[in-house]
């Protein structure tokens, strides 16, 4: 775990770490506390840790760089819904790459790749998504 938290678990692995705890600390200052889960590795996957932080948070954002149809994402997202779904208050959360083919321009390929906001706007989803049926 790289960040504790009580209002909602990132799962998130490699570059998208560092965005997530961007995106944490930003949602700080809103007066939302995210915990950071950093897998690491996906062979052998830790979703012990995982479905502790869930029962902990209630709420879940899977954050990764592959697109986010077909991504390793889908299968962490599916798991959390297997092994833990009496502890979620809300759906799972995926925020992903576009599924478009990876530009070569930079700008193109933040446009395309989950940045900071990103994540933080599927946090908010996941926390805000019981108002929005209301």
């Amino acid at each position: 775990m790289k960040r504790s938290g009580k209002d909602v678990t990132i799962v998130t692995l490699s570059r998208m770490v560092q965005f997530s705890l961007e995106a944490a600390k930003e949602l700080e200052k809103e007066g939302i506390d995210a915990e950071v889960i950093d897998l690491r590795t996906l062979v052998p996957l830790d979703i012990e840790t995982v479905k502790e932080s869930v029962k902990k948070t209630n709420r879940v954002v899977v954050v990764h760089e592959a697109t986010r149809s077909y991504g390793w994402g889908a299968e962490i997202a599916a798991r959390i819904q297997e092994e833990a779904f009496d502890d979620l208050d809300a759906p799972v959360q995926r925020v992903g790459a576009e599924d478009v083919p990876v530009p070569y321009n930079l700008n193109l390929e933040k446009e395309m790749l989950p940045q900071t906001k990103d994540i933080i706007q599927g946090v908010k989803k996941s926390l805000y998504l019981q108002m929005e049926t209301v």
